[in-house]
């Protein structure tokens, strides 16, 4: 029950920071963050995680989720206007932006986790958040379907909104934590934390860091 209260916390605070639309991005990244958190057992008030990942994130998060934003509005908008067109060339472009929309999703669903853990320039976290949709292709669809099935569930009873984003971002935290695993340390250890690399190279450990180096936040 405490930790469905903490959902329910976390998801208000999403709801209402997410009012002005274009704070939506550092709204979902401190969603995130506090949600990681609480996944790993390594938070303290999932509050005050929330606003210090929305502060912390709050320029860069704008500047990431505005342009996503937007970019999914554009291929949803085309896809309906296409879909709706009629058939001939509308079908191509209409196959074509889906596949363009099913890219988007993929890179839109690890973009936010990792810009909640890690200090990257906003590029690189496209980049990097793309490939880990490829390289953890099962996780990343299972994430979509609990997505589609939130937002039909919401759409059924449209009061859910009060929890059902915070329990699909908390199930979607937990894969995301499995695909970050390599990248995030054990948060129980006693150890200082050490720098990883982009692609998470193992010659990284011998102190090798010819690469820009990602810090978990």
């Amino acid at each position: 029950m405490g930790n469905i209260f903490d959902i329910f916390i976390l998801n208000t605070l999403w709801l209402i920071c997410c009012l002005p639309i274009f704070t939506i991005g550092p709204s979902t990244t401190a969603l995130y963050y506090a949600m990681i958190n609480l996944v790993r057992g390594n938070g303290t008030s999932v509050s005050k995680d929330f606003f210090q990942s929305f502060k912390q994130n709050f320029k860069q998060g704008i500047f990431l989720g505005v342009p996503l934003l937007a970019l999914g509005l554009f291929l949803i908008i085309d896809i309906r206007m296409c879909y709706h067109a009629g058939t001939g060339i509308y079908s191509f472009f209409m196959v074509f932006f889906a596949v363009i929309f099913l890219f988007w999703l993929f890179t839109a669903l690890y973009a936010f986790p990792l810009l909640a853990k890690f200090d990257k320039k906003s590029k690189d976290i496209v980049i990097w958040a793309f490939v880990l949709s490829i390289r953890n292709l099962g996780k990343t669809l299972l994430m979509i379907i609990l997505l589609v099935f939130g937002l039909w569930v919401c759409h059924l009873l449209i009061g859910l909104i009060f929890i059902m984003p915070g329990l699909i971002v908390l199930y979607q935290s937990r894969l995301a934590v499995s695909a970050l695993k390599a990248y995030l340390p054990d948060p129980h250890a006693e150890q200082e934390l050490r720098p990883l690399t982009f692609d998470g190279d193992e010659n990284d450990a011998a102190g090798n860091h010819e690469n820009e180096t990602t810090a978990e936040k």
